[in-house]
């Protein structure tokens, strides 16, 4: 596989090259005049990729690459503040459950908890308050990441005086499916240490040990694989060291994770004289998918020396699963992927991290839904950054070398079960200790652009009033002062993005209230009005009526309304602010950088009715001015069927 491309991604949600932003406009903004279709074509696709809207690939990649959006789940600021005041802690990467995020908290009062997030809404799943089923007092930990299927949660919990356990969690009820107290199917020995699980919503599946001379690690004897099927309510051994390896005279050994998907589980294990594999097992037929004789794709006449952490991809329509494989001084060390039948390398040691200079060095287990894997890639100096693959084809999603919010990364983690539809959960470390939960979504149409101006000395707008400023863009002056463009019919889902610098709004204001952002449908003609259902518009407030902003969106008119207040401290005048809208089948996502505001249950039509678009003031509120905000990289983005 060739070489990874030397630029890396960025999002668009984090504009940071603005010299290459600057060089890509005016080469757009040349097409533009030339009127020369297939010039503005191409002018636009570096363009996109400088502004982030488009993804860094790999030199072999061909086609559209995904627009990635990244959004804050979870921090420590006030915003995500609950019950027991901020979060100071996420020890564990988060899952996903289909639009839902689910992960561990710790609260600024030492409570700790599995919380769940859908479309910013969060919710407590289980929390230190609650008691342990079967057992003692109340829950002080967990073992590891939960993971859920359809609101039903798993997870290993943990208690006072060792206790350990596997549990479900479903409407507010939890209930034991094992514990130290339980026997080993099988066998007469009772459970001494418990991986935490996987889950397909059908059977819930973990490895465990007993104990050997006071001893239950790696190096215990008495290990396996074990299932607990939801229907018939049974806790059985897919694999244990009673049971022999499947043509073979050798009973398992060591058992590495467990995973499953449609009722099948799959192992990473070795058998006991230390031969390494990979098994299926669904009912009672158990057989073997990967073995040492198995051939390494792209290196002909190996064979495989060792398998760590497969797991089935999460959408359970098929039975691809992914795996990686770290061997000491191997070139293939890697991440490999069965993906219809087919076994193939996803990316190994002998490729080129992100940015060039050196190759990757090492990579985390990886997660899967569908035929896309995600994996964590790291490099001999220390850099790390998460990628994504599908047909061949890897791009990263987000690196070291991208702040988050104003704050460099450190490090990331994945779970197996963080991959989703359209993207994937992460966690990150920053420079300065502290922790977070993110999503990036992908989207594999890249949109087409129905508008793009920068501002640059111009506008493709009607100008009323204001200035351009050195080094590009717009800002205004005085009350009134706008610009406003008379945009193509749009379809159901599109986007709008904004960047502005010198932002400030609390030390900006002039009035009590300011619409300096806004779609219309009739120009200025359906604020907060809902007897005009010929016509829609979103509209994004600032004012000493506020305390940060206030968003509105209207369509057919019904409308939903919110202040919102996404950021914690003060602005950040040298920072570059990136305000978007995006509209889609009757749901709104309204964000700045990676902070997202939704509004849902709005109908929609084949052709949504925003035909103008302003930026500065409205008519609204006496035409008052907030002064100060630079406005530039204005972008209208159509997403068609």
């Amino acid at each position: 596989m060739a070489p990874e491309h030397r630029q890396s991604v960025r999002p668009p949600l984090l504009l940071r090259q603005q010299p290459a932003v600057d060089h890509a406009c005016a080469a757009a903004d040349r097409a533009h005049r030339s009127g020369d279709s297939a010039v503005i074509a191409g002018a636009l696709r570096p363009l996109l990729a400088a502004l982030g809207i488009l993804a860094a690939a790999s030199a072999s990649a061909t086609g559209p690459l995904p627009l990635i959006d990244i959004e804050l789940v979870a921090d420590g600021s006030t915003v995500f503040a609950g019950e027991g005041g901020v979060f100071t802690e996420f020890p564990f990467a988060p899952s996903m459950d289909g639009d839902a995020i689910v992960f561990v908290g710790r609260r600024a009062d030492g409570r700790i908890g599995i919380h769940r997030s859908v479309r910013g809404r969060m919710s407590t799943v289980v929390n230190s308050s609650t008691a342990i089923p079967a057992g003692e007092g109340r829950f002080t930990g967990f073992g590891g990441a939960p993971v859920a299927v359809g609101g039903v949660t798993a997870f290993s919990g943990l208690g006072a005086d060792g206790q350990q356990g596997i549990y479900l969690a479903e409407g507010g009820q939890v209930r034991r499916i094992a514990d130290l107290t339980t026997v080993m199917p099988g066998s007469d020995l009772r459970f001494a240490y418990l991986k935490r699980p996987a889950f397909d919503g059908q059977q819930l599946v973990f490895m465990g040990r007993a104990s050997d001379k006071g001893r239950a690690d790696a190096e215990s004897p008495y290990q396996g694989s074990y299932r607990y099927d939801l229907r018939s309510q049974r806790l059985d051994a897919v694999a244990s060291w009673l049971q022999s390896v499947p043509g073979g005279d050798q009973r398992f050994g060591r058992m590495d994770d467990t995973s499953t998907a449609g009722g099948r589980s799959l192992i990473t294990a070795y058998s006991a004289d230390g031969r390494p594999g990979i098994w299926s097992g669904e009912g009672e037929q158990l057989v073997a998918l990967l073995d040492t004789g198995s051939a390494v794709p792209g290196r002909a006449g190996e064979t495989f020396l060792g398998f760590n952490d497969a797991a089935f991809e999460r959408s359970f329509e098929t039975g691809n699963f992914a795996f990686r494989l770290t061997v000491d001084g191997k070139a293939q060390s890697g991440v490999y992927a069965r993906v219809n039948g087919q076994l193939q390398k996803v990316i190994d040691v002998n490729a080129e991290f992100s940015g060039g200079a050196e190759n990757f060095s090492g990579f985390r287990a990886p997660a899967m839904h569908g035929d896309r894997v995600f994996f964590i890639g790291e490099s001999p100096s220390g850099r790390q950054a998460i990628y994504a693959w599908r047909k061949g084809k890897r791009f990263p999603v987000i690196s070291r070398d991208i702040e988050l919010g104003g704050r460099k990364p450190k490090a990331f983690k994945l779970n197996q079960e963080a991959a989703g539809p359209e993207g994937v959960a992460f966690h990150v470390t920053f420079e300065d200790g502290a922790t977070a939960i993110y999503y990036a979504r992908l989207r594999e149409k890249p949109g087409r652009v129905v508008l793009f101006d920068a501002l640059h000395g111009r506008s493709r707008g009607q100008v009323q009033g204001g200035q351009f400023v050195e080094g590009g863009g717009w800002t205004v002056l005085n009350d009134h002062d706008r610009i406003v463009w008379k945009l193509p019919p749009m379809p159901p889902n599109g986007m709008l993005e904004v960047d502005v610098r010198n932002f400030d709004p609390r030390s900006q204001l002039t009035a009590d209230k300011n619409i300096f952002l806004g779609l219309w449908g009739t120009l200025f003609q359906n604020h907060e009005r809902m007897g005009l259902p010929d016509t829609d518009n979103w509209e994004f407030r600032v004012g000493t009526a506020h305390p940060q902003f206030k968003v509105e969106y209207h369509a057919r008119g019904f409308g939903k309304a919110a202040e919102w207040v996404p950021f914690d401290g003060p602005f950040d005048p040298s920072h570059t602010y990136r305000i978007r809208v995006e509209w889609q089948d009757g749901r709104v996502r309204t964000s700045v950088d990676e902070r997202v505001l939704y509004f849902e249950g709005f109908t929609h039509e084949a052709v949504d009715r925003f035909n103008y678009l302003h930026l500065g003031t409205s008519s609204h509120f006496a035409g008052k001015a907030t002064r100060g905000p630079v406005y530039s990289n204005v972008r209208l983005i159509a997403f068609d069927d």
